[in-house]
């Protein structure tokens, strides 16, 4: 079962004319795994939703964390990721982070959190033990 979370904005910063598309979280269940994959722009305006997200999530064993649907994340994002690894290591649950394609992965490879934070390569089979 996939629950999909949309965000009251779809807002774009660059003023393009084609429309974003909105952003949204879909969580999912694989056994022992919760799977949350954000999609579109993560910023100032939609941190909120992800964190409400990750929030209502039972975490059993294992979160994943698939960024690979974001287009843009900025501090505010990373702040909330830097804030839930230090919840998977307090709370005693494993956290895997999938890193969003290029250029959206930008603010996580100037920030070094590529290296202090629990990234698995794109193509890893990450609900698997």
């Amino acid at each position: 079962m996939v629950e999909t979370i949309p965000s009251s904005n779809g807002a774009s910063r660059t003023g393009e004319l084609a429309r974003p598309r909105p952003f949204a979280v879909d969580v999912q269940r694989r056994n022992d795994v919760a799977i949350v994959q954000p999609h579109g722009e993560l910023d100032l305006a939609t941190v909120e939703t992800l964190r409400t997200a990750l929030d209502g999530v039972e975490i059993v064993g294992r979160l994943v964390v698939d960024l690979r649907g974001l287009s843009f994340i900025d501090s505010t994002g990373l702040c909330l990721l830097v804030t839930l690894n230090q919840r998977a290591q307090r709370d005693g649950f494993q956290l895997t982070l999938v890193a969003p394609a290029a250029p959206a992965d930008t603010a996580i490879q100037v920030s070094g959190l590529d290296q202090a934070l629990p990234f698995v390569a794109a193509d890893a089979e990450y609900t698997s033990n």
